[in-house]
């Protein structure tokens, strides 16, 4: 494909997932409180009723014309169906057959556990929507979790969210950096590329600032990976290092999820969390066992594989860069360790978040899926994983009573906390003339010069020729300039 076309394809596509996700979710947000009511039809309708109305209370009125038209009782009202999409009911043959779930008529005092007063189902048979006693269910039917009566719009989110939380959601990132800063610097020393830590620092910093303005929350790493092969005759272990550092970061992240989804095992979606989570870790730790014993990177056909990849010079400079890896693993192991508290602290940031705009979730459901939303959001489909991380989020809250209004505020609010200190980084490309790299810079990175000398080096080779050579002061002048 011509290079300009491939270029318009990838950003057309990253751009259109974006908008189609972004519209998806917008699609179903509120931006005002609705109630949910059926009608004599047995048809769901989303009414407006005037913002700021409490959940108890014993009506609501409706909002049309900007001011005020008539009341709707609280019997009126119905639900969501939340946490069940279908249920088992007994048809007319006596047999049972899966009916989808339209809405949920709560009890009057609604409790979890409990049954509610009616439920409105799509009749398997006929196709029509029908209202039910959950008597009907077969094995009963009880309300696990209470979805709220008024779904509050994202204008009274935002309107009354508690700034206290938000404030701590976006105060406790910058420990992210400085941990991630010592990551990378330890896995550079183990690739004898020798940068002081302050140089480590600033270039995750500048990395972090093209975050903002690249595809996916990996964009920057490009940066990263140029300015640090600058330092370093070693480039592609020092591109090596930025990609390791990228997969250490995921594979702590899968684990912590992973774990806390175990813990929860008894929730549906935490339970599939933990089965994929466990599933990755293992294919990790068998891969790893593959590529680390020849015989059997011979006998899987790995290493044909690896012959047969283009680009065979920085192939095989790579597979050096992860052996040297595999002589030092406890670098590896303490480069997971190190970032679980970058985890942990991201994890407990998105809780205030959670908190500042009333989500009903526990606290140790944000263990679970935090990291699942960051995982996708780290694959680069499109700018910062806009697109992508709010449907997600509505589908992993939902069965929780989160509307998508809310779950919508809750990705907002983790990435905004993101970008904001993503953007002060901007001080650092300002005051040390870093730039985003070019796609010309970036070919410079498929290219090692291992061998080439740093400036101002004289090499051993340089040495043996000045041995050699008459002329003195002219040869040593040739071969510095040369270096």
């Amino acid at each position: 494909m011509n290079p300009r076309l491939r270029k318009w394809a990838k950003f057309t596509l990253r751009w259109g997932v974006a908008a189609l996700g972004v519209t998806w979710v917008l699609l179903r947000t509120s931006f005002h409180d609705h109630v949910l009511i059926v009608d004599k039809n047995n048809q769901t309708q989303q009414i407006r009723i005037e913002d700021g109305q409490p959940q108890d209370a014993n009506q609501f009125w409706v909002f049309y014309g900007g001011q005020r038209q008539y009341p709707i009782t609280r019997n009126d009202a119905w639900t969501p169906p939340g946490d069940r999409s279908s249920v088992p009911i007994w048809g007319r043959d006596e047999k049972k057959q899966n009916a989808t779930v339209l809405a949920i008529h709560p009890a009057p005092d609604q409790q979890p556990n409990q049954s509610p007063a009616q439920l409105l189902v799509r009749d398997p048979q006929t196709e029509q929507p029908r209202i039910i006693k959950p008597t009907e269910v077969a094995g009963g039917y009880t309300v696990r979790v209470v979805y709220p009566l008024v779904e509050v719009g994202l204008i009274r989110l935002v309107r009354e969210a508690r700034p206290l939380y938000l404030l701590l959601a976006v105060a406790l990132l910058p420990i992210c950096f400085l941990i991630t800063s010592i990551r990378w610097h330890s896995l550079l020393e183990a690739q004898d590329i020798h940068i002081s830590f302050s140089l480590a620092f600033v270039l995750n910093m500048v990395g972090a600032f093209y975050n903002s303005f690249m595809p996916g929350s990996t964009g920057g790493d490009l940066v990263k990976a140029y300015y640090a092969a600058k330092h370093t005759t070693h480039r592609t272990r020092a591109v090596m290092t930025v990609i390791i550092d990228r997969l250490l970061g995921l594979l702590a992240l899968i684990i912590v999820g992973g774990i806390m989804a175990a813990v929860q095992y008894n929730i549906p979606t935490c339970r599939h969390v933990a089965i994929i989570s466990g599933a990755l870790i293992l294919a990790t730790l068998v891969g790893l066992f593959v590529f680390y014993h020849p015989n059997l990177r011979r006998k899987t056909g790995l290493e044909w594989l690896l012959k047969r990849l283009p680009m065979q010079r920085q192939v095989h400079k790579a597979v050096e860069a992860m052996e040297l890896y595999g002589k030092r693993p406890w670098v590896a192991i303490w480069a997971v360790i190190i970032t679980f508290p970058v985890h942990i602290t991201t994890i407990i940031s998105a809780t205030f978040a959670g908190k500042a705009f009333l989500l009903p979730l526990g606290a140790m459901y944000y263990w679970v899926i935090v990291p699942v939303i960051a995982l996708v959001g780290a694959i680069p489909i499109s700018p910062q994983g806009v697109g992508v991380m709010e449907p997600l989020a509505v589908e992993l809250t939902r069965r929780q009573g989160v509307t998508v209004s809310q779950a919508f505020a809750l990705v907002m609010a983790i990435r905004f906390s993101q970008i904001f200190w993503n953007v002060l980084a901007s001080i650092f490309v300002l005051r040390g003339g870093y730039h985003a790299v070019t796609e010309s810079e970036a070919e410079e990175l498929e290219h090692d010069d291992e061998d080439a000398p740093r400036p101002g080096q004289i090499t051993e080779l340089s040495v043996e020729e000045l041995q050699g050579q008459s002329g003195g002061t002219e040869a040593i002048g040739r071969n510095l300039i040369r270096s």
